[in-house]
């Protein structure tokens, strides 16, 4: 943790108060031809947003600031090509976007492409055409990510992507090297080694080290979906290799095919003790059809959605025991700060800060007892704790968020004399690591974990277990 608390004093992504010779300083060592800018994402997940959230941003009470322009007088101009804005996390990632730009003075530029990946790179190629300066694309695909590259590169329009990443295709490999920006993918190592700790050592400490749990992937060729198993397999065999793990169907990410796959192990291997999900939508699932067998065991997924979330606290903790993710609404409206600074000359970002992971979130009804029970795994990764409680009523019940959407900028910051400070300020603050800051250390470490796990299959990790209902 020591070692991070330097890295995080020497990287342009935290406070500091920013005067006009950093800021002219920034712009002379990151200029050499560079005129406009683009962030990624990454990261997977944590929704903050109340059901009604996912129609907030078109009605945000967020203070808009003087509008912002290029050199030739327009104003602004930031694409977002989102998939499935209905589902929470898209929106609530979305509603922090928008709230960002207008506190910067920028046009939000909003397409839904649903989950059909020729409609998303077709919006990318009219957003570059009509003048933007840059997009930002939710989960695109990896057979599109190529073409999405190459219109950057023949618009000169600074693109970024969320929640995909391909390995060894960093973004400075892409045509110049300029103008794919950053890949900010969620990291499933690490948010997702809670749910499974958390799940067996709750076991372990109620007398069933050696019981039965059931495991629930995410989607069959999905690197994500492997990463977290991996992470599974991980804590079971290192830690908890008596446990009875079972299972290994996928779950689609979503609540009915979970609730199937988890009847169909319970008809073939009775009742767990406890039960891990590849994210909230499967654990919820898991949790609703053991229900209806008076079943209560505990359950954990990923990404803190507030589904999960209004189970932990309408049951106090029980079934769903904790939730990791990050704020997706902050992680928005910070990527939309990095995109203001570069097309304003205030930060251009090394190579080492292109490839970025959020910064976590745990979230339990008693976060003693929880970090607790995760024991020294609370330490390896710079996770910020809430209760549910709290997160609900400063975080859920106030979209788009309580972040200084101003402050999280270096050229606004500047501009009125505050203190830039990229976590948005107060107790929910945040922020995003490069790569470096995390246990990885290195990208060549970080793309060997995920090319590893690019094609794996279930039986790589679960032997004669795999798919075994």
């Amino acid at each position: 943790m020591e070692e991070i608390r330097k890295l995080n004093e020497n990287l342009p992504l935290l406070s500091r108060r920013v005067t006009r010779r950093q800021a002219i300083s920034s712009v002379a060592k990151a200029a050499m031809g560079v005129a406009a800018a683009a962030v990624v994402g990454g990261g997977a997940y944590a929704a903050y947003v109340a059901s009604q959230a996912a129609t907030q941003a078109s009605k945000t009470t967020t203070t808009t600031s003087s509008t912002a322009t290029t050199s030739s007088g327009e104003q602004l101009k930031f694409g977002l090509v989102s998939f499935s804005l209905s589902d929470p996390a898209p929106a609530a990632w979305r509603d922090g976007w928008v709230a960002s730009c207008n506190a910067l003075g920028v046009q939000p530029l909003v397409f839904d492409y649903g989950f059909d990946a020729s409609k998303a790179l077709e919006a990318v190629r009219n957003y570059a055409a009509s003048g933007v300066q840059a997009i930002w694309v939710q989960a695109p695909t990896n057979d599109i990510i190529p073409s999405i590259a190459q219109v950057a590169e023949e618009n000169k329009v600074y693109v970024g992507w969320i929640w995909n990443y391909l390995p060894n295709q960093e973004p400075w490999t892409y045509g110049s090297g300029k103008y794919v920006l950053f890949n900010r993918d969620v990291d499933g190592i690490f948010d997702h080694r809670v749910p499974a700790r958390a799940v067996f050592q709750y076991m372990k400490n109620e007398g069933k080290g050696n019981g039965k749990a059931f495991l629930i992937s995410g989607r069959q060729g999905q690197i994500l979906s492997n990463v977290r198993d991996y992470a599974v397999w991980y804590e079971w065999t290192k830690f908890y290799p008596d446990v009875d793990l079972r299972g290994f169907l996928y779950g689609q990410w979503s609540i009915e095919p979970a609730i199937d796959a988890t009847n169909q192990m319970v008809a073939k291997h009775g009742n767990p003790d406890g039960c891990i999900g590849a994210n909230d939508a499967i654990a919820i699932g898991m949790a609703r059809a053991l229900d209806a067998f008076n079943v209560k065991v505990p359950t954990a997924g990923s990404d803190a959605q507030l589904p999960a979330l209004k189970i932990m606290l309408e049951g106090k903790g029980f079934p769903i025991i904790v939730d990791a993710g990050f704020n997706l609404a902050y992680d928005g409206g910070a990527s939309a700060a990095m995109f203001y600074d570069v097309v304003k000359g205030s930060w251009y970002p090394k190579d080492g800060e292109r490839i970025q992971i959020c910064g976590m979130i745990g979230l339990a009804n008693d976060v003693d007892k929880t970090k607790a029970l995760l024991g020294d795994l609370v330490t390896q990764f710079p996770y910020k704790w809430f209760s549910v409680q709290d997160y609900q009523d400063q975080v859920i019940n106030k979209p788009p968020g309580p972040w200084n959407w101003k402050a999280m900028s270096i050229a606004k910051a500047e501009a009125e004399g505050i203190t830039f400070d990229r976590t948005g300020g107060g107790a929910f603050g945040s922020t995003v690591y490069p790569v470096s800051q995390t246990p990885f250390g290195t990208t060549d470490k970080f793309n060997q974990l995920y090319g590893d796990q690019q094609n794996k299959t279930p039986a790589d990790y679960w032997g004669n277990r795999a798919n075994n209902g």
